[in-house]
């Protein structure tokens, strides 16, 4: 009975640990930000300013290297991931860049 018990405890908690598992992994509501500007100079790219909320409205496409989207819970997380970067730390951490 006692090892019954036991195992009905670490039952309960494995399905405890796997729900609570499910939902932090479908929370991921990440936000797309999406570069807006035409400034390439260094450190133009970690400028918060020079970025908008929302997919890209053109493909990201050719031209000259720049990032495109970046991925973040909200525009306060945007700012601390671009907070001290220099251009090529961006466009290392970029979802997706322009080349």
């Amino acid at each position: 009975m006692k090892t019954q018990k036991v195992n009905f405890i670490a039952l309960v908690a494995l399905v405890i640990g796997i729900v609570t598992m499910s939902f932090s992994i479908n929370s991921n509501n990440d936000l797309t930000f999406y570069y807006d500007s035409e400034d390439v100079s260094e450190g133009a790219f970690a400028n918060p300013n020079n970025w908008e909320e929302g997919p890209s409205e053109h493909l990201c496409g050719t031209g000259e290297t720049k990032p495109c989207e970046i991925s973040a819970g909200s525009e306060s997380e945007l700012q601390q991931k671009l907070l001290g970067l220099n251009n090529e730390s961006v466009l290392s951490i970029s979802d997706n860049t322009r080349m």
